[in-house]
């Protein structure tokens, strides 16, 4: 964990010249900073014009208690929070980039299709090479799998084809349908909110620009505005939010319940047989973004994409067996992503309630050895 201290730019090192001569913990040190007391010492200490700070003397005059077993505890659940929900963002990441990496792999480069068509002229089996290609291992390497993995990862394999064909796009795979974008995802589809409701509301700030998951959801009497409903996917219209890559998936309401937002989302929603999480991924690949971001009109600084604009966007739409089976592995890894950063937003509130506690010292800290037997 990074130990910079946000007091003028003072890192561990500095700190440790200011209390030379004096036994103290780094970490220790660290959280005090993050305290609420701290915070409101400086804001009751600061001085300057522009950028406001502490002086050294304010600095050094901040109470820092003594050191004790029971604040140690404290501390070292702290760090093993902190140090778990950093787990928890590296393991989302990597789930974000893996669907990323599928969703380019099956339906913009036709990696699978393009392995059995390989396959069948060096005289290689297509199943296996198509197997390959899905699974990102070597050959060799599938018979390392369990019989119920390899027999699921043929099933996939055998729903693409072993030809690509021309179309306007260019070679797609035998079967699938180039298509407009509107033919096959709702631009905007008609969601009902009676003015005046009390609903979940989304704004353009608590949307991520690399991940799915939006950072906070309120709820607000509803008036005019963007309206979703889980399984869609909102994409930033308006510059520099688009070029920015806000874009959010929508997995935090109840089954049929209608959220709102800024009247500058635009709401995608795939039609069958295209699973939900298709819609996200399609606003999260480069080439739909640079399509979107293109096309955007009006005066300098507030430009926007037209809703119009996505007849013009088409790509290769795939057969119902290939899109099922895309559905059933993406929906687990948006689940899993749901999960992590559920169980980091109970670690934020966990460790932000355990904070205030390192001043005082005096709080029953038995329960703290459970979080400390989480795991990094």
């Amino acid at each position: 964990m990074p130990k910079e201290i946000a007091v003028g730019r003072l890192t561990q090192d500095t700190v440790k010249l200011i209390f030379d001569g004096d036994e103290i913990s780094h970490s220790y040190l660290y959280w005090l900073l993050r305290t609420p007391d701290y915070r409101s010492y400086c804001k009751s200490h600061a001085t300057g014009t522009t950028n406001l700070g502490l002086s050294r003397e304010d600095f050094l005059s901040f109470p820092v208690p003594e050191f004790n077993k029971v604040r140690q505890l404290i501390v070292d659940t702290l760090e093993n929070v902190e140090s778990k929900i950093e787990l928890n963002r590296q393991i989302n990441q990597t789930l974000e980039q893996i669907a990323q990496t599928l969703f380019k792999s099956w339906f913009v480069d036709f990696e699978p299709v393009k392995a059995k068509i390989e396959a069948k002229a060096e005289g290689r089996d297509p199943e296996r090479a198509a197997m390959s290609a899905i699974s990102g291992k070597h050959e060799p390497e599938l018979d390392q799998l369990s019989p119920e993995q390899r027999q699921q990862l043929a099933a996939t394999a055998a729903l693409f084809p072993d030809e690509l064909v021309e179309s306007e796009l260019g070679l797609i795979p035998e079967g699938w349908e180039v298509k407009a974008l509107p033919e096959a995802i709702e631009v905007n589809p008609s969601r009902t909110l009676k003015k005046g409701v009390i609903a979940p509301y989304l704004d353009m700030a608590n949307v991520p620009t690399n991940s799915a998951r939006v950072a906070d959801v309120i709820q607000r009497e509803f008036s005019s505005g963007s309206k979703f409903m889980i399984g869609d996917t909102l994409l930033a219209r308006i510059t520099p939010c688009l070029e920015n890559g806000k874009t959010a998936y929508v997995d935090f309401l109840a089954d049929k319940q209608v959220g709102w937002g800024s009247t500058e989302f635009i709401v995608f929603r795939p039609k069958a047989p295209l699973p939900e999480a298709f819609g996200y991924l399609l606003c999260r690949h480069p080439e739909f973004r640079a399509f979107a971001i293109a096309n955007m009109s009006g005066t300098s600084g507030r430009q926007r994409v037209p809703n119009d604009c996505f007849a013009n966007y088409k790509f290769a739409a795939p057969d119902t067996g290939v899109a099922a089976a895309f559905g059933a592995t993406v929906s687990s890894i948006m689940v899993g992503i749901k999960v992590q950063d559920e169980q980091s937003r109970t670690l934020a509130t966990l460790r932000d309630n355990l904070l205030p506690r390192l001043l005082s010292g005096e709080m029953d800290v038995s329960w703290c050895s459970e979080v400390m037997e989480l795991r990094v």
